[in-house]
């Protein structure tokens, strides 16, 4: 075995690891080693090259004028075949004396890709910065605000408004799932086409199917001449709001289920296929896993619906957003009005501790009363609902523990504080999150404090 040879031999792991081209020679200008990606990228199997000289296989390879100057070529741009390459080309030396040259070597058309691909990245984060931007600035009917909560959900929604994909909106009563949902379809491809919202917990059942799938006339009694056409007709090239899906029939889940496969419809009293090209987004307040895990919520549909989910969180989990919900909600009021009113220190730090069980509606409806309420301009906490500032009284006395001659020990008031969050929220996993603490300390807590 000769230098080269033990070389090639001590480094083929090595070699063959290697992502790029790898082409050796020896000092005749014979090939003697070709790693896979050279396969890979010349599309030539490693027979073709071993045993031939470099000028009968790659002529223009530059690894001759290598072998007779000995002066390496790094970066240069050669041709193999179909494929155009930058390669390296070293001389392999042993005591100053050439035995060989070795050409490392990648696709360009590889590196272009990769390049094409980081540009593309690079221009959709930028758009999604844009757009982000533009929301926050109130060019949107939705208000971000400064929470990450509410970042990563327009995150998602701008992203999901780049596809066709279906959506699932979950979030309490009030924080906007349909505004969201809007939010998504103003966003795509589909803006110019209609955006349909049908509530399936107002519609009784035995309307619903009507409703979503339209009838042909003479289909029942009662029917309409002519026939009637249903949402997902309606909807035909736009975006189908699915509202309150959590409290739809799962008979009728199942005939939902059929038209997202099938993206096919059968009005009532027809047997004719009518095509659609509808983008389904569904919202609920419910947790559908919750419902699948009880039979109420066929699985198979739910992760129909569930290709790209948004959880919106309420607001008293985001509590920072709540200022500026004031101020857009303020400056449509003024604006409506005609006259400018402004919020005071006190009423200001009252919404900033209610909860708002109904979240964004709720806090709208606050804001709108106390606007009506206002005498002088400035939003103080005589203009705020009754219910509103008992509970920072409650809170307030809380904190207190309304105590005089007795302090408790902070065993008790742990203890209390306990008890006090698991009566608000069953889920121990969510009074968890609110006492921030884990799961495990909360249970060790409990079992502490005999609860």
């Amino acid at each position: 075995m000769n230098k080269l040879e033990k070389i090639i031999k001590d480094k083929e792991f090595v070699l063959e690891s290697l992502h790029d081209g790898i082409s050796i020679i020896d000092h005749r200008g014979i090939v003697v080693y070709v790693n896979n990606s050279n396969t890979r990228i010349t599309k030539k199997d490693k027979s073709y090259f071993l045993g031939r000289h470099v000028q009968d296989v790659v002529p223009d390879s530059g690894m001759l004028g290598v072998l007779e100057t000995g002066k390496k070529l790094i970066g240069i741009t050669t041709h193999v075949f179909d494929a155009t390459v930058i390669s390296n080309i070293v001389p392999i030396l042993d005591n100053e004396r050439i035995i060989g040259v070795i050409s490392i070597f990648r696709d360009i058309t590889e590196i272009q890709q990769l390049t094409d691909k980081l540009e593309y990245a690079n221009t959709t984060i930028k758009q999604l910065y844009e757009k982000l931007q533009e929301v926050n600035e109130n060019k949107s009917d939705f208000v971000v605000g400064k929470s990450q909560a509410m970042k990563d959900v327009m995150k998602y929604a701008l992203k999901a408004s780049m596809v066709d994909s279906n959506l699932l909106i979950e979030g309490e009563s009030g924080t906007g799932k349909e505004v969201l949902a809007r939010f998504v379809h103003k966003n795509s491809s589909r803006k110019d086409k209609p955006f349909l919202v049908v509530n399936c917990a107002s519609i009784p059942y035995n309307l619903l199917e009507s409703e979503l799938f339209g009838y042909e006339e003479g289909a029942f009694t009662g029917a309409k001449k002519g026939g009637h056409p249903g949402y997902f007709e309606m909807a035909d090239g736009g975006t189908l709001l699915l509202d309150e899906i959590g409290d739809m029939d799962i008979s009728l889940q199942s005939k939902i289920l059929r038209v997202i496969q099938s993206k096919e419809i059968i009005k009532i009293g027809s047997n004719k296929l009518m095509p659609l090209d509808v983008r389904i987004i569904a919202a609920t307040h419910k947790d559908l896993r919750a419902l699948v895990a009880q039979g109420k919520f066929r699985e198979d549909l739910y992760y129909r619906l569930e290709v790209i989910r948004i959880l919106i969180p309420p607001l008293r989990e985001r509590r920072e957003d709540i200022i500026y919900y004031i101020d857009n909600m303020l400056n449509k009021m003024r604006k409506k009005i005609s006259r400018d009113v402004t919020i005071g220190e006190d009423a200001l730090k009252i919404l900033n501790n209610y909860d708002y069980p109904g979240n964004i509606r709720e806090l709208e409806n606050i804001i709108e009363r106390a606007v009506v309420m206002d005498e002088d301009g400035i939003i103080t906490k005589k203009d705020l609902p009754l219910y509103v500032t008992e509970q920072d009284t409650k809170s307030k006395s809380y904190l207190s523990l309304q105590y005089t001659d007795y302090f408790p020990t902070l065993e008790e008031v742990e203890a209390d504080v306990i008890k006090r969050a698991l009566e608000k929220y069953k889920n121990k996993s969510k009074a968890a999150e609110i006492l921030n603490i884990s799961r495990t300390a909360l249970y060790r807590k409990i079992s502490k404090h005999s609860i």
